[in-house]
């Protein structure tokens, strides 16, 4: 019996062992994991960074595709090169003041490997209706602007004249087609 309660209290420690105890296997696996964190946060960091050097493209190294793309696809202009300037420097100054947040991406290469700038911008809209902030709000706007009648002959389906009127009542498929509702 003290055999079977030793062979118990072992394979207990084998599956939780103290921090001293760890194998050189699992001090690898976690030295590799923090690694491959390091290079990807890396690669991420390269990935947003906007080069400004911009080599001449000789046609004569493009290949067939490449060739028949416009000019605007593999040249950069001077605006271009301008606005690459502006958003560098917006770059370095987001990083600095927000240094744990997930990089920009500002610029990317198209297909042929020059660097363009990506147009987004991220704009607080506001709607001049106050009350469509909330959802009660938009059922009491809907309410009050939409009365719902319901079809008079559920099989047959809507005539176009119906479709066309400007009306603020209708049944579901022409309020959905005159309010462009999906």
């Amino acid at each position: 019996m003290t055999n079977l309660a030793t062979e118990k209290q072992f394979d207990f420690d084998d599956l939780h062992p103290s921090p001293d105890k760890r194998s050189e296997n699992e001090h690898d696996i976690e030295k590799s994991t923090s690694t491959v964190e390091e290079i990807l946060q890396q690669v991420q960091r390269e990935l947003c960074l906007i080069k400004l050097c911009w080599p001449d493209v000789s046609i004569m190294t493009e290949n067939l595709y490449v060739r028949s793309l416009p000019n605007t696809y593999r040249c950069v202009s001077d605006k271009e090169r301008l606005l690459l300037w502006y958003a560098e420097n917006f770059r370095r100054q987001f990083y600095a003041k927000y240094v744990n947040r997930r990089p920009l991406l500002l610029a990317c290469e198209n297909e042929c490997r020059v660097q363009k700038f990506v147009s987004t911008s991220i704009r607080r809209s506001t709607l001049p209706y106050p009350e469509l902030y909330t959802w009660r709000g938009c059922v009491q706007f809907i309410s009050d602007n939409i009365e719902y009648q319901p079809l008079a002959e559920v099989f047959i389906m809507v005539t176009y004249d119906l479709l066309k009127q400007d009306c603020r009542q209708g049944n579901t498929e022409e309020l959905k087609n005159n309010y462009n509702i999906i």
